[in-house]
């Protein structure tokens, strides 16, 4: 008896067009990958088998005129996953505005006590970061972003040139990226993935 488990994918994409084994050695190696990304897109766990079962219906209706010679079989499912997550996200599209359920803020407002918790310790870091700033700069900052003020209003109201004011904003912005860029990538791996 053969031993799928041994061949690489190219050779059993070949072996798959003549022995449904070879495709239920793919299907075993590949399901729990496809379902994990197939899931981060979609956010719903039967969307997500759906989408796999038919990336991999797919694949075995192709199975005669599949050529990945120069594509990676991981590549190749890796990108039908996305194309298939994306068929799906749009069919939920259309159906919600069809249904003329949807709004684009309707979601945003919709927070849950965690993202309560990092959007209000996102807005202490940035504070923080705002008040650890130079005085002077600190105030051309406030001046540019809380009162709305353009550069030149800002320099004269202050008596310092348009260069001096952008120097400061821009020493601003890199000191407060460079204090929240921790954060922010926490928040956006605990958000996303």
């Amino acid at each position: 008896m053969t031993e799928y488990k041994l061949y690489d994918d190219q050779h059993l994409v070949q072996l798959m067009r003549s022995d449904e084994r070879a495709f239920a050695e793919i299907y075993d190696r590949y399901w729990d990958k496809m379902l994990g990304v197939a899931y981060n897109r979609l956010g719903n766990l039967e969307e997500a088998e759906e989408c796999v079962q038919d990336v991999l219906y797919k694949l075995w209706k192709l199975r005669e005129d599949l050529d990945l010679v120069s594509l990676e079989l991981r590549s190749y499912l890796a990108r039908a996953i996305r194309n298939q997550a994306f068929n799906i996200l749009d069919r939920r599209y259309r159906e919600r505005v069809k249904h003329g359920n949807y709004t684009p803020t309707e979601d945003i407002y919709l927070l849950s006590p965690e993202r309560e918790l990092i959007i209000r310790e996102l807005q202490q870091q940035i504070d923080d970061s705002i008040n650890a700033l130079p005085p002077q700069c600190q105030l051309v900052f406030k001046l540019s972003r809380q009162q709305g003020l353009s550069n030149k209003e800002i320099a004269e109201t202050l008596n310092l040139s348009e260069n001096t004011v952008k120097s400061h904003l821009k020493k601003a912005n890199k000191d407060i990226q460079g204090n929240i860029k921790l954060l922010t990538t926490l928040v956006f791996f605990y958000t996303f993935l």
